[in-house]
């Protein structure tokens, strides 16, 4: 799972601006301003750090901090790093207004020394700024804690991590920052049938015995670190994700989770999934399928897939065409959704997207119409 969340790689954290079929009521910002000030107090401390380091510091260390887009920044000496992205979206979905807003300011705080403990950290200021009545939409200024983390690694075959991090189910809800997917869409199947965050415990590794397997079992009895209003969380829950070795640049992951939800503690789900990724001088081909089982009767299944192509049409602009079905619990039939959209990359960690999508059977209010968005990772 490493190779997932090294912030140097192109494929890194985050969240993308996908739009919740279901958005309940956000606590109003006045009331969430104490706790606010606390948070933006800790990044304000580890900001100045960073920067109090650099004005102080001798000239040959000053010559060391360096920054790179896409990379963050690092305080030499320490472990010490600072990065984070942003996104601002422009929509003009069916059946709403047209609006533009600064959907995401994401600030990654980690630290990474020589020996074996590792501390990861990332905030998301949601909803910054707005064309539309936030208030009205349930879409208020909310400072959301993504994931804060301790790792300790015993080998490269086994990880423990202790925190909140993101759930490890399929490939996409790993690696969703805006800069680094292809759409400003999410997938349904990829945030619908599963909480995004877990606070608990997690095993994680490469059984190098096993032509480079990697693993993640994970663990929680849903003690939600800051959970989101938003989402539904993890009453309880234990899973599993199985990487497979590539074979002729394609790879497979496995996924299992069996869970309750805050909201419906009454109901055990059982969940499969999985993921796959080919790609090839700047082709690609993605999937992912995931089926979810409840204990109270098949009318509360839930199962959904996705197929998403690129196709590079010059140096920089690609391509991108998905087709994704989801059959939501209680739905009386499939909905369809058809994304067709062009990614232009002015650099590895900044894109320019725009797509339209269209659907079919949309009974359960799936987002539907035209998309933009412009990402940066910093």
């Amino acid at each position: 799972m490493d190779q997932l969340e090294n912030f140097g790689n192109a494929r890194v954290y985050g969240k993308d601006a996908a739009t919740p079929l279901v958005q309940p009521h956000r606590q109003r910002f006045p009331q969430f301003l104490p706790r606010l000030h606390t948070w933006t107090r800790l990044i304000a401390l580890a900001s100045l750090i960073l920067v109090g380091h650099s004005a102080w510091a001798d000239d040959d260390t000053r010559e060391a901090l360096t920054y790179r887009l896409g990379e963050g920044l690092h305080l030499p000496g320490t472990g010490l790093g600072l990065g984070g992205y942003s996104t601002v979206t422009a929509d003009k979905l069916q059946h709403s207004p047209a609006r533009a807003k600064l959907d995401d300011i994401s600030l990654f705080l980690w630290w990474e020394g020589e020996g074996r403990w590792k501390f990861f950290s990332e905030f998301d200021y949601e909803n910054l700024l707005s064309t539309h009545d936030a208030e009205r939409d349930g879409d208020a200024p909310y400072l959301a804690l993504e994931r804060i983390y301790i790792d300790y690694a015993f080998a490269d075959a086994a990880k423990l991590r202790v925190g909140k991090f993101l759930t490890p189910i399929g490939s996409w809800n790993l690696i969703h920052a805006t800069p680094l997917v292809w759409t400003s869409s999410r997938p349904l199947v990829t945030h619908q049938t599963f909480p995004s965050n877990v606070t608990g415990l997690m095993l994680s590794g490469t059984l190098s015995g096993q032509s480079g397997t990697e693993y993640a079992l994970y663990a929680s009895s849903g003690q939600e670190i800051r959970a989101n209003p938003d989402l539904d969380p993890f009453n309880e829950v234990v899973g599993a994700h199985l990487t497979l070795p590539p074979v002729g640049g394609a790879r497979i992951g496995l996924s299992y989770a069996s869970f309750e939800q805050k909201q419906s503690r009454d109901e055990t789900k059982q969940l499969y999934g999985i993921d796959f990724v080919w790609s090839k001088d700047r082709y690609e081909i993605s999937a992912e399928g995931v089926y979810r089982f409840s204990n109270n009767g098949r009318a509360r299944d839930e199962k959904g897939a996705f197929v998403q192509v690129v196709v590079p049409l010059g140096e920089k602009l690609y391509a991108v065409g998905r087709y994704e079905n989801f059959r939501k619990a209680l739905a009386l039939s499939t909905t369809e959704l058809w994304v067709t959209g062009l990614n232009y990359r002015i650099a590895p960690a900044f894109a320019l997207k725009a797509e339209w999508i269209g659907s079919r059977h949309n009974s359960i209010g799936a987002p539907e119409g035209f998309m933009s968005s412009i990402c940066v990772l910093f």
